[in-house]
């Protein structure tokens, strides 16, 4: 608990923060660092502080002003006011700007920052229609016109399927999109043209708080055929920055000459697919648990097996799947000496790509408190990692906090640790589901891909509970060789799960049907 005077202290240290300088990247993530300690420290919900700092801001740019306290609150009122500032000014602010701020917003969504319950239906009653109006924005100042394909066509055998970003096949969604290719090759016989259109920001564009900006490879340029086992896959691709005529209309060009039967969307708001709706038949595969923004008539499932609340267009949408995860094989046996672990450690690991904002102020201190009552255990965080080791070097338990960074052989070192703790975050199913296929018992909280494919026997309601459970896998080897034997047999129910060959090309089948009635 943080006292009146340390939480006086942070409010001013913020308010100088905010009243600061603000036109830099490095700026931005000073500003974001005040934010985050003082949402760690519970100043969003002391209604006075947050009328304070509302009264110290008044004056201050308005998408850093509100941005910034709605990081601190988690208040989703505070997004529906830059959601209408952006209305107000969409067919004339800056495209790059509009999309910067909309995925900065997604992915504090994706962060689990924001209190959902501030504003129940925010996705599928504000976002949702904003980004429909965003593409219509984009589509009438760039005078783009994909060219429709008549309902009724003979088919082509063909398929696009376009992501935002595409990285490498050490990237969990990169590599799902690839596998999604090759079955679409191998097991349907389709011929298949990936796009990756970097179409999320690589650079900061406004000052929302905090700034996002998505990793781009710039080795993948053009048109290029890349090897994925023994499969081929074609990947077109555009490192250019920007929301552009030219880059779009290249993208929209290739489909038209491509003339797919139907366009995948491998993603949520991947906008060159949306582009496409009123042109091709468009299907969406989540890589993600939540809400998906898709125009697509069909958006499957990650997983859930629940359709969005409501009777809207999402939910209208929604069909019941499996998103198959390709796990990489890590051949040969590695030793926990190679991570610098004894024998006799009880080893917890926590992986992901995210770890510096994944690994807060309060999961942390729920991992001193398992430290506190397992003398023997050790957490191991596998992920690059940035500012995530200063924080674990200031905690009691720092020698038993270590940060491994990037794990080549993830699925052999999962096999050496003796529990899967999970942070609350939307991501992380891919290591969950490498944790689960290696033995390895998972605790999670409700909500997000790793509490989806671990099941309801992994998942815990509170943080007490939380520090319980991974007290008693430790204290407990009976417990722990139970929970082992559960991830297997949770492992092979969701590859049963995901094993219907079937499945797709009926839905596939079913949009090229829905486009035709459409049109």
């Amino acid at each position: 608990m943080h006292g009146p005077d340390t939480r006086a202290a942070m409010l001013s240290e913020l308010i100088g923060r905010l009243r600061g300088p603000a036109g830099t990247g490095e700026a931005l993530r000073d500003i974001s660092e005040a934010c985050e300690a003082a949402r760690a420290a519970g100043l969003g919900g002391d209604g006075e502080t947050m009328a304070a700092l509302d009264l110290a801001t008044a004056e201050l740019d308005p998408i850093l002003r509100e941005s910034a306290l709605a990081y601190v609150s988690g208040d989703l009122r505070r997004y529906l006011r830059i959601l209408d500032m952006l209305d107000n000014v969409l067919d004339l602010a800056p495209l790059d700007g509009i999309n910067q701020i909309y995925w900065s917003m997604q992915r504090q969504l994706f962060l689990m920052r924001m209190d959902m319950a501030s504003v129940p239906d925010f996705v599928a009653g504000r976002v949702f229609p904003f980004y429909e109006r965003f593409l219509t924005q984009i589509s009438l100042r760039l005078g783009l016109a994909p060219a429709a394909r008549p309902a009724g066509k003979p088919a082509t055998g063909r398929v696009v399927m376009v992501t935002n970003q595409f990285l490498s096949d050490q990237h969990q969604p990169s590599r799902d999109l690839l596998t999604q290719v090759v079955r679409l090759q191998r097991d349907l016989g389709r011929t298949v043209l990936a796009l990756n259109t970097n179409m999320m920001p690589d650079r900061y564009h406004s000052p929302f708080i905090p700034p996002f900006a998505a990793a781009v490879e710039e080795r993948l340029s053009g048109d290029q055929t890349i090897r994925f086992g023994n499969d081929t896959v074609r990947l077109l691709s555009s490192a250019s920055p920007g929301i552009t005529a030219g880059k779009l209309n290249g993208f929209l060009s290739a489909v038209e000459d491509f003339d797919p039967d139907l366009v995948i969307a491998f993603g949520g708001s991947v906008i060159v697919a949306d582009l496409l709706a009123s042109a091709r038949p468009l299907l969406c595969i989540p890589t993600t648990s939540g809400q998906t923004i898709s125009l697509a008539d069909i958006v499957l499932d990650y997983g859930g097996r629940a359709a969005p609340p409501g009777h809207g267009r999402l939910a209208r949408s929604w069909r019941p799947f499996r998103l198959g995860m390709a796990l990489r094989q890590d051949d040969g046996a590695t030793t926990r000496a190679e991570f610098g672990a004894a024998e006799d450690d009880f080893l917890y690991v926590v992986v992901g790509n995210r770890l510096d904002a994944e690994v807060d102020a309060t999961f942390l201190a729920l991992l001193e408190r398992v430290l506190d009552a397992v003398p023997h255990g050790e957490v191991l965080f596998a992920g690059t990692v940035d500012a995530l080791p200063g924080r674990l070097a200031a905690s009691r338990h720092a020698a038993r906090l270590r940060c491994l960074g990037h794990v080549e052989r993830i699925g052999a070192h999962l096999q050496l640790c003796n529990v899967f703790l999970n942070p609350r975050r939307t991501g992380g199913g891919g290591s969950a589901a490498h944790a689960l296929a290696s033995g390895l018992p998972i605790l999670a909280f409700d909500g997000g891909d790793v509490a989806s494919i671990a099941g309801p026997g992994f998942v815990v309601g509170d943080g007490d509970a939380y520090v319980e459970r991974a007290v008693a896998l430790a204290a407990d080897p009976a417990l722990l060789s139970r929970s082992r034997k559960d991830a297997r047999s949770r492992f092979a129910v969701v590859k049963q799960e995901e094993s219907d060959p079937n499945q797709l090309p009926v839905y596939m089948d079913e949009v090229i049907e829905l486009y035709r009635l459409r049109n």
